[in-house]
């Protein structure tokens, strides 16, 4: 005999269940017969649709998922839809609820075999799909082969029960059998050759979990199914031990461990999880100490991963909120390159409502990660060289993990930048993400590795003199983070008036996901938590807080201006978020992306300027930087990079010319350069030495700077580049182009060799980051840098008292610059092998041609850029001398010299003044 276990069947399993419900007749429905689907389109866009069966038709929009992961579209899934399509036309049951229903056999509508089909996702549609009548989301039926069994009823997977409380029990095969209904392990009900077994069950037991199995027999074959019901029971009131916190809490005994979630206003939690063979169990129910709710668990294998669940109110399944490593089901795309052994999530937590569908994870006697760097001093803020990455998009398909950009470290250092800002890292929905979506934020998301690799980088940073700062979203969080769920209106799609973190609406413009309630203790508490946790356990350096003008409670929901204006609820909100990070990380770095009116800036900028601290504020000069190398001079004027232009007292203007936010400047100079007959800057050359003459008017600028991932070399992708190399606004997250290579062509290498220059000013010569700056040029396309150092003179000695002027002509003509000398005598021009320069009067004009720099010092300082001339590999060739300073002499044995062709950097040819040969 023939004896098969079957779980509870769900019929419609797998997409998100927010709105429509799909039921089929019959209940367990076979590819080769026909099957009637009902769908309730109850609150989608098609509630309430005209529909007409002639003029104004629904479809259903069908297919076939592939076990390979290829979909297959039925032969009728044509927009729009036409009149060969009628197989796939519904018809409208009823308008309250409305329900539409269509019956067919699947072999038949697809043309399939019954072993090509086994499940199916369907939508419902209008005639034309891009009209938005449709069914919100995807749902899918199973399909059963032979001789099969389930129960249709109770459709609950944890099932709650009073004692003396009835139920209903259904269950259903798909060919007559012997049916028997067994509950606790005796036999209530039988059915003979029958299809369909009814019982009514009442409650008799006062506690525990009750196991109900049904039996079919057909001929050779037995086929069982199991469910259970838990009989409520009062909850323990038991405070929590001493020093239990909130999540995860190891013991000296590494066989156990208690487990604490924080759940206001919830009167009942089970523990659900490996430990409990994923079913309710009633000695996992978690006793209630106030606010909060705990647990011990004992019987652990001491080093064994465990996951679990919180089952909140027997219907809401949350993983713990403080928990360190998140399971979910797209853990099966992640590289064993990045995370190594990676747990699988659990099949048995497998839930059809994809919210449900995380898990934490908990081990004992885990081996801690071991700081190298224990004394790692931060650089101070006003020295700040940032580059923001993105480490999806740094680093090839296979690569994109912290050991990567731990092997990148050397780079990164020649480049010469002494801080990495991580584009966000903690756990996100899917793995091809930018971040800002995301749910746990105790958890590392394991796409780019272990929380060790990645402690290893921050302690191979540290090795190397970078600080590592975390770019953290709070102003809003993605479902399934706990605490928005904890009270939630899933019908909806909101925060419950009574959610003690999130708002039910945002409260200010360009909201995504769920906006937290910075006014909450209970938000306050919880993000405090998360700063504190980063900066000790990962020991970050600091954070940069995401959409940071978000953090308010003054509504302002659709009026931008309105919300950047002063508001002093949002000021006291981040002040005391930083007072709270500074009471126990004292230099840590407040970075805001916040783009608020200068007063509030202002003040944010200077709070507790008098200890060092203050914050500081990302300055985004995209667009006037990018007016400059492209040739245009509206929108030009850059002085405001100047933290002093805008009447801070403090350095705290985070200047950048991209971000990951921003197009990209070499892209737009390609595309939008200006030009003439003789120049042109969307000459890839061109455009690069515009970039260096950018560079030459950004770096000098006392203040911290951010440049993105590869503006070293010129990177030219555009910022919406889909993954088929079109362009589109709708790609703008997408992941983007690698270009490493870019290190092979020399007008690149020579940008990044010039960016790393002046980085390197930076980093040696105290006036390119204390001194005193003006910016000269307005919206014109000449700009200059001039730096005086502090306290100033005109008669330095070495290069602590070093003055300096940047100049640039960023137009596409040859211009007669007028430079601003803050004193006469003698200067040094850096990009001419320091040739000296007498200035007889602080106006001195110079020619410019178009993108040219200059880089004035009134102390001599060696540029390591300028070393020599190549000698051709012909030896009768000789060139000397070697540096070149003015002349260069040439000589080939005895032979004249027909011709001498000089080009520079860019390819352009240089023509001699004099041509003198033997």
């Amino acid at each position: 005999m023939k004896r098969t276990s079957l779980i509870f069947l769900f019929l419609i399993c797998c997409g998100v269940a927010f709105s429509q419900v799909v039921t089929t007749t019959p209940i367990l429905p076979q590819a080769d017969k026909p099957v009637t689907i009902t769908v309730d389109v109850t609150g989608t866009s098609l509630d309430k649709f005209p529909w007409d069966n002639t003029s104004n038709p629904v479809y259903i929009w069908a297919w076939l998922k592939n076990p390979a992961g290829t979909d297959i579209d039925a032969p009728t899934n044509v927009n729009p839809a036409t009149s060969s399509q009628d197989a796939a036309k519904c018809t409208r049951i009823s308008t309250n609820p409305d329900k539409y229903q269509i019956t067919f056999t699947p072999t038949s509508f697809f043309n399939k075999t019954v072993g090509q089909i086994t499940k199916m996702g369907l939508k419902l549609k209008s005639r034309n799909w891009n009209d938005n009548k449709q069914t919100d989301n995807d749902k899918f039926i199973d399909f059963v082969q032979g001789f099969s069994l389930a129960f249709s009823q109770p459709t609950s997977k944890f099932l709650f029960k009073n004692q003396g409380e009835s139920f209903d029990i259904t269950a259903n095969t798909t060919s007559a059998s012997d049916m028997t209904l067994k509950i606790g392990g005796a036999v209530v009900s039988t059915v003979s050759q029958g299809t369909v077994l009814n019982y009514t069950h009442t409650v008799t037991e006062s506690s525990g979990t009750v196991s109900i199995v049904c039996e079919a027999i057909s001929g050779s074959q037995t086929l069982s199914s199991t469910f259970t019901y838990t009989v409520r029971s009062a909850v323990v009131q038991q405070p929590r031990p001493v020093g239990i916190v909130d999540g995860i809490n190891y013991a000296a005994d590494p066989t156990k461990v208690t487990l604490s979630l924080w759940a206001p206003g919830k009167s009942s939690v089970y523990v659900i999880g490996d430990f409990t063979n994923w079913d309710v169990n009633t000695a996992f129910q978690m006793k209630k100490s106030g606010e909060h709710f705990w647990l011990e668990v004992t019987g652990l294998v001491a080093g064994k991963e465990y996951g679990f669940q919180y089952l909140v109110e027997e219907s809401v399944l949350i993983a713990d909120p403080y928990a360190d490593k998140i399971l979910d089901p797209d853990d099966q795309f992640i590289p064993s390159t990045a995370y190594p052994s990676l747990m699988t999530f659990p099949p048995k937590a497998v839930s059809d409502k994809w919210y449900f569908n995380r898990v934490a994870v908990l081990q004992t006697s885990q081996t801690p990660y071991s700081w190298q760097n224990t004394n790692f001093q931060k650089p101070a803020k006003e020295k700040l060289v940032i580059y923001e990455l993105l480490i999806r998009d740094f680093f090839g398909s296979t690569a994109r993990n912290y050991q990567s950009l731990i092997d990148t470290l050397s780079y990164l250092k020649r480049l010469g930048i002494n801080a990495i800002e991580l584009m966000p890292i903690t756990e996100f929905n899917g793995n091809d993400s930018w971040g800002y979506n995301p749910t746990f934020m105790f958890a590392p998301d394991k796409y780019y590795g272990t929380k060790n690799k990645l402690k290893e980088f921050i302690d191979k940073c540290h090795q190397k003199g970078i600080a590592v700062i975390m770019d953290i979203v709070m102003n809003q969080q993605d479902m399934p983070n706990p605490y928005v769920m904890m009270d939630f209106d899933f019908t909806n799609l909101k925060p419950t008036a009574n959610n003690k973190w999130f708002n039910q609406q945002a409260t200010h413009p360009y909201s995504v996901f769920y906006d937290m309630n910075h006014e909450s203790n209970y938000t306050k508490k919880y993000l405090d938590t998360v700063n504190y946790y980063w900066l000790h356990e990962f020991k970050v350096d600091g954070y940069r807080f995401d959409l940071s003008k978000g953090f308010t409670q003054t509504n302002n929901p659709n009026n931008v201006s309105a919300w950047g204006a002063y508001d002093p609820s949002r000021i006291a909100i981040l002040k005391r978020m930083a007072d709270k990070i500074w009471s126990h990380t004292p230099g840590a770095y407040v970075i805001l992306e916040h783009f608020a009116d200068n007063p509030e800036e202002k003040e944010l900028a200077e709070y507790r300027m008098a200890e060092g601290k203050g914050m500081m504020l990302w300055a985004n000069f995209n667009n006037a930087y990018n007016q400059n190398t492209m040739g245009y001079s509206s929108d030009s004027d850059f002085s405001l990079i100047y933290f002093v232009n805008k009447a801070l007292t403090v350095p705290g203007l985070v200047g950048y010319m991209e971000s990951h936010d921003e197009e990209r400047v070499m892209y737009k100079n390609l595309q939008f350069g200006n030009h003439n007959l003789d120049y042109t800057v969307k000459s890839t050359g061109i455009a690069l030495a515009r970039m260096e003459a950018a560079n030459v008017v950004f770096y000098t600028v006392p203040g911290p700077k951010m440049l993105w991932q590869f503006g070293e070399l010129g990177y030219d992708f555009s910022i919406n580049t889909c993954a088929d190399g079109t362009i589109n606004n709708n790609c703008r997250v997408s992941a983007k182009p690698v270009k490493w290579d870019y290190q092979k062509d020399p007008f690149r290498k020579h940008l990044l060799t010039h960016t790393s220059d002046l980085i390197r000013l930076r980093n040696t010569y105290s006036v390119f980051t204390s001194g005193t700056a003006t910016i000269f040029g307005g919206l014109s396309l000449l700009k200059q840098v001039q730096l005086k150092n502090k306290p100033y003179t005109d008669l330095p000695s070495n290069a602590t008292q070093m003055n300096v002027v940047a100049v640039a002509n960023f137009d596409i003509v040859n211009q007669s610059a007028s430079i601003s000398f803050p004193h006469t005598g003698t200067w040094y021009d850096y990009y001419a092998y320091g040739a000296s320069v007498t200035v007889n009067a602080t106006s001195f004009s110079i020619s410019l041609s178009p993108g040219q720099y200059k880089l004035f010092t009134d102390v001599k300082i060696t540029n390591p850029l300028v070393t020599s001339v190549s000698e051709e590999s012909d030896p009768l060739l000789k060139l000397y001398p070697n540096p070149v300073h003015k002349t260069l002499f040439a000589e080939v044995g005895n032979d004249p010299i027909e011709e001498l062709s000089l080009r520079s950097l860019l390819g352009t040819r240089i023509s001699p003044a004099r041509l003198d040969s033997n």
